[in-house]
């Protein structure tokens, strides 16, 4: 039976991402919960780091956690951002610097690829630098390794301890089609990794209809909104206090968007 550790990235204080109303921390428990329960269902044995809105830690020991632990692999999910530009977009990986094997991450590019731009392989020296990492398609190996210490503390400190953490970064938050995008396929992206996951340890698996990845080749339906503006402002503190008290009466998509007008 293989064994899995699950992390869902920030919690507690720890927003990670955020935009819009949307934080990190909430997203990515949602997801790992889900992938969790549809990886026991399968027949893996699985431990999830985090299971509510609590802070468990930095990086560094949510890595210690994972190495205590000896799983076969871990994952660590995650949404990243541009610093709110929304000038990049798509999936990325991060693996351990040293790691060989690449099954999983092969299988998880090809299902993250269906539902989205898929940017990259990287993994990232402690020093800073990125190295992009290629993947033989005969042997599903990385191409090289590199004898260097990793950057991303969950990864360098579960790999100190013999396991191999893989950093899961599904799309951007700050760029709006990418949002958009995960928001009408959220069950899709979980069943890419669940999907590759199966792949990678050789589980029998049953895709779930609910989660039938559309090729996006295959044009999109298109869906008529109608905005409502409540109102203009010239002080751009009332115009938050409104949006504010919007948010808080837990009205969606609510947004401060400036307005030039010539007098």
């Amino acid at each position: 039976m293989p064994y899995i550790v699950v992390d869902a990235g920030h919690g507690g204080w720890d927003k990670g991402a955020h935009y819009n109303y949307y934080n990190e921390k909430d997203i990515t428990l949602r997801v790992a919960t889900k992938v969790s329960q549809r990886l026991r269902q399968i027949g893996f044995k699985v431990t999830q780091l985090r299971t509510d809105d609590t802070y468990i830690g930095n990086a560094s020991a949510r890595g210690r956690q994972i190495a205590e632990l000896q799983p076969n692999l871990a994952i660590s999910i995650h949404v990243n951002s541009s610093g709110g530009t929304g000038q990049y977009q798509g999936s990325e990986i991060y693996v351990p610097l040293r790691e060989d094997s690449a099954r999983f991450e092969y299988y998880l590019k090809e299902e993250l690829s269906r539902l989205n731009n898929f940017r990259n392989i990287f993994s990232r020296a402690y020093t800073g630098e990125f190295y992009e990492r290629y993947i033989d398609p005969n042997t599903l190996r990385f191409r090289q390794t590199y004898n260097y210490t990793d950057y991303y503390g969950i990864i360098r400190e579960a790999w100190k301890g013999g396991v191999s953490c893989d950093i899961i970064e599904m799309f951007y938050l700050d760029n709006e089609g990418d949002l958009y995008t995960f928001l009408n396929q959220e069950d899709a992206y979980v069943e890419a990794i669940v999907v590759a996951l199966s792949k990678a340890f050789n589980m029998n698996y049953e895709r779930e209809s609910k989660n039938e990845v559309v090729d996006r080749a295959e044009p999109l339906k298109t869906e008529t909104y109608y905005r409502v503006v409540c109102g203009s402002y010239s002080d751009l503190n009332e115009a938050k206090k409104v949006q504010q008290t919007l948010s808080h009466a837990n009205y969606p998509g609510v947004w401060i968007q400036p307005v030039e007008t010539k007098r």
